[in-house]
């Protein structure tokens, strides 16, 4: 019983301290902050919609208030449907309105930055301005 009991006391102290974004911010926090999702992608770059969460195997980005970011993609190399996506840990910054992230992928790191050129509404519209994909060895 003493066992149960800590072991249960163990949990409860580790599940408080897990770090949780409040869902309201994430659906009218100030741009990028939110979830991403419904890709279109452009000439230039892609429009993305936000929406309350990102559904199981659809792309999308997390961008958390405390510069944490979430990056949903490919689970693998292949490109092929059905596809099976991941999330991948990364980090952000916003320089003006230039969004700077930094993410893992199936393969490596992403490095990449994007110019805010639209927003309205729940749409974003971003310009890629560069992007750099370093792969592991």
């Amino acid at each position: 019983m003493k066992t149960t009991l800590l072991t249960f006391m163990i949990a409860l102290l580790l599940f408080s301290c897990m770090e949780n974004e409040d869902p309201l911010a994430l659906t009218s926090g100030p741009v990028p902050v939110g979830n991403w999702s419904n890709l279109t992608y452009q000439e230039n770059g892609l429009a993305m919609e936000r929406v309350n969460q990102l559904q199981e195997n659809t792309y999308g980005y997390r961008f958390l208030s405390n510069g944490k970011l979430i990056h949903r993609s490919n689970s693998g190399w292949c490109g092929t449907p059905p596809i099976i996506t991941n999330d991948y840990e990364g980090t952000w910054k916003m320089d003006g309105d230039i969004i700077h992230f930094s993410a893992d992928f199936w393969g490596g790191t992403q490095t990449q930055e994007w110019k805010i050129t639209s927003t309205s509404g729940n749409t974003l519209q971003v310009e890629v301005i560069s992007s750099d994909w370093q792969m592991r060895e």
